[in-house]
Order: C-alpha cells, then structure tokens, then sequence
C-alpha cells in the first residue's frame, strides 16, 4: 500500500487506494495574513502529518501496513531551519508579497522575469530585514522537505521544486548563481531526484506514524506536479487543472509560454529548446508546463466571509449552487479576480479586484456567478498559453474546488471546452500514489494511471451560451488591461 501526503496551502491531507475506495484524513491549519504578509507556523505542518497518518491508520484498521510514504507540499513557500531541522520563524508562503523589490532587483541582475514568490526573493527580503534570522539560518527548505527533514534527518529539495528557481542549474544540479544575488549557496539543500526513496524513518515518530523497518519515504514533489501525474498527465499533449486554494494548469506538451515568470523556468545548462525552458516532472526525464492562477477557491472563501458574512460550510456550498440555476450564464457584472495580486499570465503583484458593470437589477446570486465566471475566464486565458488551438482537446480536472457542479459546468461554457472530472478529488494524492507505485513497486507510470485515473463526470460546454461567453471573455481581457493599468504601481 501506498500512502500520499499532500501538505497543501489550508489543509495537510493523506490518503491511501485500497481495492478501488478511496481512504483519506483532513487536517487544517491557518495563515497569518497581514499587510502584504502570508506566513504559517511550521509546527503544523509536521503536527498535521502524524494527526492525518494516525486518522488514516483509525480508518484502514490492521491494512494499514505502507510499502511508503510519498510527499507533495505547495511552493515556492521557505521554512528557515537550524543545523537540527528545528524551524527559526515562520513559514514564508507562496502568497506572500513582501519581497516584491527583491524580485525586481533579481530580475535586473539575472535578466531573467522573476516574481515576488520566488524563494531567493524571500531570502534577500531576509538577508535585508531580518539578518540575524538570515545568518542563523542553516538551510532553507520548503514545507514538504521540512517535513521530510524533521522524519529522516536529511536536508533536500526534489529537482521539480529545484527547477523552478531562476539559480538552479540543471546540469551541475546545484544554486551556485544565488552567489551573485549576495546570498549564500551552502544554504541551500541537496537536489534530489523526486523518485529518491529514503529508507530510515527517525524512531521516535515511526511507531506514531504507524511504519516499520519495511516502510520507504519517497521524496515526491510541488503539489501541483504531483496534481498533474494525479490527472495522467505524463505524456502527449495533455491539459489537466487543479482548483484549490488557488488553481495551475498544466500540460506535458512542452508548447506553451513556459518561462519562470509562472514559476516554472529553464533549469539551465540545457539544450536551449522550447522544453529545456521547462521544469522538471516529478518523473525523470519528463518536463511540464505548470502556470500557477491567482486565488480561486481562495476568493470563492472571501466572498462568503466579507460580500456574505457567512461561514463557509456546506449549507452555504449547497445555496450558493442552487442560486446559480436561479441566474443567466454571462448576463452579469465582470468581476476581474485579482484580490491577492495576479499570477500567471500577468504576474502583477499590484494587481486588484473589482466587480465591473453592477446595476441595480444585480443581487448576490449574480455576483456569486460573476466572481466563477471570472475565475473562469482567468483559467480561459492560461489554457490558451498551454493550447492555442480553440476547443482542441478535453481538460482533467480535479482538487476540493471541482468538486462543484456549478463552478465545473461554468468552466466548460467559458472555455468551450470538455472538462473531465477524476475519479479521485485529491489529485496530488493520487499523484503521490502512482510516483509511489513507480519508485517502490517498479511499475510503468502508465500502468499506474490506468489504475488510478479515471473520468467520473464529463462537462461539455452548451453551445447555446457559446457566443455570449466568447463577447464577455474579450470584454474581461480587455478591461482587465485597463484595470490593471490604473490600479498597479507604475
């Protein structure tokens, strides 16, 4: 049995395949917003990995024996760690917007688009305000690999996270150019193939976690990557999606935009071809496309709090779903989705939201639909930098946000496009999964998918809505520029 755990940006989750049902424990934790601040508590994410590994062994009772433990976790996200693996602060997440000037001064240095996410940003941030938290610092991981760390000991970053910073070199798989940003290389951890399999779980957390001497650690990757293998996207031109807390699209084609300005890059020393540009898949040898959107389900939770006032549960969920039958697909407001800055195409960290076009005849139905349509529309042109040809091929979708009808439906419509809901939600699990099958069990990634990835619901788009849509999305790409314009810094 495989066990994957996905440390996610709201949740830590687990969960394990057994005979075709899907076994899986929860565990959420908060982020500390303030300013242009995003941080959580490392304690937690190793706290939530025992809690769901120890609810998910309750759940499968005595066939709880696991070949291994396979890691995703959200990135670019930075835990600073003394020599020991114990946290020195918080943890710095993807959402954070502090180090925006940093971002732009590596962007002249290195020539090369770099945003306010990316971890050596962070790190001048720190170096710069905090530098008796820089100095003390012994080694910089991400959340998953800090996990890792406090379980098996050792310092390491998988080549899928590695690759998707601007002074990772591919070929001598080291940071050597953090050098020239004023920051030290030796920080840094070891480069590690995804598929690595650790074979030492530390003693005082295996009898907990519930492994024995027979149990692997395999190192795994960014969750988004691991979503992608959890939607079968390995090979041939592919699109697949995640909606979570924000939402990536992804595609191992190799034929879209690519570029570090999403957080995917070049990885250096390659053959300078459109794929090299490409980080690496948490499978050896495969490169993939990931473009990282804005914040999705995320905004979907804001509306709820801050327009509604109302907490966000499943009564909430199951209203707001029949509202949408109660209200015409594009005939509202445009709402520009950028509540937390834009991500990928625009990558501007300045960037706002707003609801365009309110007139009295609107209510919070049509708003609620807005905000999806926008979100979609937002997808629609991300899509488009993956596959620049029109309605040419069906989408995977899977995370907690395709779990809605509504959300799934509208999607299609905006993007006229099929969109394939997987069998399994949690795509990153069963990413962590089938990377398990292959490091552990020896199996073809192939024959993984087919056991794990499979269509539960197809969403075809409604030709009836198809030009209405097409008019509002040229609409939303047009204003957007002009919104963007007069709300960012420049």
């Amino acid at each position: 049995m495989i066990i994957g755990v996905d440390i996610g940006t709201t949740n830590i989750k687990a969960g394990a395949v057994i005979d075709g049902r899907y076994y899986g424990s929860k565990y959420g934790y908060a982020t500390d917003y303030r300013d242009n601040m995003a941080e959580q508590d490392p304690a937690e994410y190793l706290r939530g990995t025992v809690h769901c590994l120890k609810e998910l062994r309750a759940q499968i009772g005595g066939r709880m024996k696991p070949a291994a433990l396979v890691f995703s976790g959200h990135a670019p996200s930075l835990v600073c760690v003394d020599q020991h693996g114990n946290p020195l602060g918080k943890a710095i997440i993807w959402q954070d917007q502090r180090a925006a000037e940093e971002a732009h001064l590596i962007s002249t240095l290195l020539g090369e688009t770099v945003n306010a996410s990316a971890n050596e940003a962070k790190m001048l941030w720190l170096k710069s305000h905090q530098p008796d938290l820089y100095q003390a610092a012994y080694r910089f991981l991400q959340p998953k690999d800090y996990v890792l760390c406090r379980l098996t000991g050792q310092f390491l970053i998988d080549e899928s996270a590695a690759s998707t910073m601007v002074t990772y070199r591919r070929m001598q798989k080291d940071f050597e150019p953090i050098g020239r940003l004023g920051l030290d290389p030796w920080k840094m951890p070891e480069v590690v193939p995804s598929e690595l399999v650790l074979r030492d779980i530390a003693d005082n957390y295996a009898c907990e976690l519930g492994t024995d001497e027979n149990t692997r650690v395999v190192v795994g990757g960014i969750d988004a990557f691991c979503e992608a293998l959890g939607c079968g996207i390995y090979e041939g031109h592919q699109i697949g999606e995640m909606t979570g807390t924000s939402t990536c699209v992804f595609s191992c084609s190799g034929s879209g935009s690519g570029g570090r300005g999403g957080g995917v890059g070049e990885g250096g020393g390659g053959d300078g071809s459109a794929a090299d540009h490409l980080p690496d898949h948490v499978i050896d040898g495969k490169r993939i496309n990931v473009l990282p959107l804005s914040y999705s389900g995320g905004t979907i939770a804001w509306f709820i709090a801050s327009i509604l006032q109302r907490p966000m549960d499943a009564v909430i969920l199951s209203e707001l779903e029949e509202g949408l039958l109660k209200t015409t697909p594009a005939g509202g407001p445009i709402f520009i989705p950028y509540i937390m800055g834009a991500r990928s195409p625009y990558w501007d960290e300045h960037a706002t939201g707003s609801f365009i076009g309110l007139t009295k005849d609107d209510n919070l139905q049509t708003m609620y639909r807005s905000v999806l349509e926008g979100l979609a529309y937002d997808l629609r042109q991300n899509i488009e930098l993956l596959d620049r040809n029109e309605s040419s091929g069906s989408v995977m979708a899977t995370g907690g946000g395709n779990s809605n009808d509504g959300w799934l439906q509208i999607k299609a419509d905006v993007c006229n496009r099929e969109f394939c809901r997987t069998q399994y939600r949690d795509g990153a699990i069963i990413g962590d999964i089938i990377l398990g099958e292959h490091s552990v069990n020896q199996r073809t990634v192939q024959s993984a998918i087919k056991q794990y990835v499979a269509v539960s619901r197809t969403f075809k788009p409604r030709p009836e809505y198809a030009d209405a849509y097409r008019r509002k999305y040229a609409f939303f790409k047009e204003i957007c520029g002009v919104y963007r314009d007069l709300t960012s810094t420049g």
